[in-house]
């Protein structure tokens, strides 16, 4: 076989094997790697709000715990204030309320407030009640993102007896700064300074409840632990 042969023979062999491969699928281009997605997050919750309190704010907080039982008292020019008054970061609201004299009955049965005079001794043995002529301070505990706001801010205490003149919110600092030399009690969140005939105390909160603070009364304090949650300790 001469060359010429030869190098037919090659081509006709190339050309087949060329054909038979022909016949295959032809390959599939592989998918590119899905990119990882990470599961959504829920969303944040809103930050508290920093807007000044409105009257019409304060008045829906007020219905929103005792319905038609009790209003905001028209009478005060500045009858409420804003403070972290139970020391657990949450912004709560102290109001002053007049109860619907028609709802006395009402008001004094099956509360989901707790009421209580911060000037006397809480006995549990001597129940108090709200008469049609009180003058009370509502102070509704702040709740979730909104504060006293959160449609889930229900939890109150009313007090009888500490509505004074000229209420101003104080914190701590203020008030160790203001009463140094003096036996203080330990506040666990802002206090609400004013003046009662004539002598200036302050409302705070303790460990259960609300007591009132005269510097020149005070002789100390006993703790014990209550149904409500508290917070932080003034140092």
């Amino acid at each position: 076989m001469n060359s010429r042969h030869l190098l037919l023979l090659i081509f006709l062999f190339t050309c087949g094997a060329l054909t038979g491969c022909s016949g295959t699928k032809p390959a599939v281009a592989e998918r590119a790697p899905t990119l990882y997605q990470p599961t959504p997050q829920a969303t944040p919750a809103k930050p508290a709000s920093t807007e000044a309190p409105k009257l019409t704010d304060v008045e829906a907080a007020v219905q929103r715990v005792f319905k038609d039982k009790a209003v905001v008292d028209p009478d005060y020019k500045s009858s409420f204030l804003v403070g972290d008054f139970n020391g657990d970061t949450s912004q709560d609201l102290a109001v002053i309320v007049r109860p619907v004299p028609e709802k006395i009955a009402e008001i004094n049965e099956h509360p989901i407030w707790l009421l209580r005079d911060p000037r006397v001794p809480y006995d549990p043995r001597v129940p108090l009640k709200v008469e049609k002529n009180d003058v009370l301070l509502a102070v509704i505990h702040g709740y979730g993102a909104n504060d006293w706001r959160d449609p889930e801010a229900t939890q109150t205490f009313l007090l009888k007896n500490v509505v004074g003149a000229d209420l101003r919110v104080q914190n701590g600092k203020e008030f160790i700064k203001n009463n140094s030399g003096r036996r203080i009690p330990r506040p666990q969140g802002d206090l609400i300074a004013e003046t009662i005939k004539g002598s200036e105390g302050y409302i705070y909160y303790n460990a259960a409840s609300y007591s009132w603070y005269d510097p020149k009364t005070f002789k100390g304090e006993t703790e014990a632990p209550g149904p409500f949650h508290g917070g932080r300790r003034t140092q």
